[in-house]
């Protein structure tokens, strides 16, 4: 296939077929990543007629020639978190802005960061080139007034921080966290794919893999998120480049302020009014007003997961806290 014909179209999701990684597109056309989720820019989407009858299946490496004669916009920004603690608010600030193409949680990064996991033989270097093909062909510009791309990463991509610097060399980046026993509330009512077993494999979080016989999901979840902060933490520390921590209370107050600093934004008076406007809705509900539920998590949380939270996450929170108060240098 020649590469005009994928004008307009994306990757929309990646998948292993007879051990090679093959690539669904998806017709965008115009249509901006402007909603909490990247599945969810898609589902819209798919529901005109042209988008969901008219299909390409290609192989990756059609992708990876796409990527290597349109670039794409450049990255301009990384946003790793702890889950549950603010990073979709995040995103839906820097969407507000439309010159920024915002890709949130996007499948099809998530599955070239794991493709090793699935297909034997892939190396880091391989992964690399994929990530950055796959982000910059999302990162295409669809309308003239989009200028960089920031990426929105899975809770536990931050496992891979590393290797995204070597993709993203100098890019800035900040880590996202929130009070424990409160992540641990909102995973209580509606579990995360990382909270399972299965989804990360047990020598990531440090664990042998017959230490997951038995062991109580609370514990597995508690767990599971002390390695995602201690990954944060380990990165901030070694950082070479820019990079910063934010608390999820910091969010109303400081967040646009941050975001400003960190990223370079340059805002005019109509755009300072979006992020305002942003910070002031329900991310994953854009349609309602923002509401602390930081006391209705704390009620509402159970006893064990209370006390899994104070053992295994809160001494890697207060020192993210730590580093997060003494300031980057």
């Amino acid at each position: 296939m020649s590469l005009a014909p994928l004008d307009g179209w994306v990757p929309g999701r990646i998948y292993v077929a007879e051990g090679r990684l093959r690539v669904d597109w998806c017709h965008l056309g115009t249509q901006r990543f402007a909603d909490p989720f990247f599945d969810q820019t898609l589902e819209r989407r798919l529901r005109h007629p042209f988008a969901l009858l008219f299909r390409h299946q290609t192989s990756l490496e059609t992708l990876v020639e796409r990527h290597a004669a349109r670039p794409g916009l450049p990255v301009r920004g990384l946003v790793f978190h702890m889950s549950r603690c603010g990073s979709t608010l995040v995103a839906q600030m820097l969407a507000a802005l439309p010159r920024h193409i915002v890709l949130s949680e996007a499948g099809p990064v998530d599955t070239v960061l794991r493709a090793h996991l699935r297909v034997p033989g892939i190396s880091d270097t391989q992964r690399i080139e994929w990530l950055r093909a796959v982000v910059g062909v999302l990162g295409q510009r669809r309308n003239p007034e989009e200028q960089a791309v920031f990426l929105k990463l899975d809770a536990w991509h931050v496992l891979e921080l590393p290797l995204l610097q070597r993709a993203f060399p100098g890019v800035p980046w900040l880590f996202l966290y929130r009070d424990p026993v409160e992540v641990m509330a909102s995973h209580q009512n509606h579990r995360g794919a990382h909270m399972l077993p299965g989804l990360l494999e047990p020598a990531q979080l440090g664990l042998e893999p017959g230490a997951l016989e038995g062991m109580p999901l609370e514990e597995y979840g508690a767990r599971v998120l002390a390695r995602i902060c201690e990954a944060g933490l380990k990165g901030y520390r070694e950082r070479q480049g820019p990079a910063r921590l934010l608390e999820y209370k910091q969010l109303q107050t400081d967040g646009a302020a941050l975001l400003t600093d960190l990223f370079g934004l340059e805002l005019t008076a109509g755009d300072a009014e979006r992020l305002r406007g942003a910070a002031e809705r329900d991310a994953k509900n854009p349609v309602l007003t923002f509401e602390d539920d930081t006391e209705a998590k704390a009620r509402q949380v159970s006893a064990l997961s209370r006390e899994l939270a104070e053992r295994w996450i809160r001494p890697v929170h207060d020192a993210l806290e730590a580093e997060r108060l003494r300031g980057p240098p």
